[in-house]
């Protein structure tokens, strides 16, 4: 920041120098702002010409009483007027002003920079082998300048990384960060870091609830901690859970099952007594034609039986007929 703020100031005396005009430091404004940049004083008459140019565009000029270009309004000094100023709004405004003979009467040069409010940050936590890595995080647009709180006192840390070694860390200690821009700032809450070998916890800025930090240790014991429990429960519990919730999908299957191959079976048995029912109720007025054939061979076989028999020959036989 302070490298950026050193150029910006040598550009600005080399501009002046080269060119004998003088060029203000940037003007700091927040989104949303409003802005005037004004002749400091100057009186605006009727037939004077007025110039504004923005990154040397013009955005207004006046000769006399006709307007030519009105992109951006100016009151009854010629003071250009910036309504709700946006960050595409920033960089140099130009203003000058003529007399009706074309004679220069006042002329302004402003830098505008237009930034967003810091957001408020917060404190993250992060347990180490050899102390603990306090990290100032927000949502930050453009550059802004982080410092440290330690027990109320400023520490003399400009990043956003602080690092604290086991042996300067004491219990009870509190920890704070402020970012801060030309135009905003905000502090995150206290936090209480605290990190030991049964378990890595840390209080962070939000509510001052605790939770589990990752260690880069490696430390055995917590291994042993994560492996006995899944998902937060007990291991032997879990395995009780999920050997009850099998046992009991199985036997649900198998209950699906009986009740599908019973319901066939009644719908079959139930099918086949309906069909039965409509073939008892159906009349029978034709007999089939074998039952017909049969009965018909059996009538003649039967009148056939009852003819009578012919007449047998008489035994005595007709008398002989010859010479006496």
């Amino acid at each position: 920041m302070l490298q950026n703020m050193t150029v910006t100031l040598l550009i600005n005396l080399i501009f002046m120098f080269s060119t004998g005009k003088f060029v203000s430091s940037c003007i700091y404004k927040a989104v949303g702002d409003k802005f005037v940049i004004s002749f400091d004083g100057a009186t605006l008459q009727e037939d004077n010409e007025v110039r504004w140019t923005h990154n040397k565009k013009r955005v207004y000029f006046k000769k006399g009483l006709d307007v030519r270009v009105n992109k951006l309004n100016i009151d009854q000094y010629g003071s250009l007027i910036l309504e709700n100023v946006q960050k595409d709004e920033s960089g140099e405004y130009k203003g000058i002003i003529y007399d009706a003979e074309g004679k220069l009467i006042k002329e302004t040069v402003q830098q505008l920079c237009v930034l967003e409010p810091v957001s408020e940050p917060t404190v993250m936590v992060e347990c180490v082998e050899k102390g603990v890595n306090l990290t100032c995080s927000a949502v930050i647009n453009g550059e802004v300048v982080v410092s440290w709180m330690k027990n109320g006192m400023k520490a003399n840390v400009p990043h956003a990384v602080l690092h604290i070694s086991s042996s300067e860390l004491k219990s009870g200690d509190n920890f704070s960060c402020t970012v801060s821009n030309q135009i905003s700032q905000k502090s995150a809450k206290d936090v209480k870091p605290v990190c030991s070998d049964t378990g890595l916890h840390a209080t962070t800025a939000n509510g001052y609830k605790e939770k589990e930090v990752n260690s880069k240790s490696g430390n055995e014991n917590k291994k042993d901690v994560y492996e006995k429990k899944f998902l937060g429960l007990e291991l032997w519990l879990m395995l009780v859970i999920l050997t009850g919730g099998g046992s009991f999908l199985i036997l649900f299957i198998i209950c699906l099952v009986c009740v599908c191959r019973c319901y066939r079976r009644n719908k079959r048995k139930a099918k086949e007594e309906e069909e039965y029912r409509l073939t008892s109720l159906m009349p029978d007025h034709t007999d089939p034609p074998d039952v017909q054939y049969m009965q018909q061979t059996t009538s003649e076989r039967s009148s056939k039986s009852q003819r009578p028999l012919p007449t047998l020959p008489s035994p005595q036989g007709s008398p002989c007929v010859g010479p006496p």
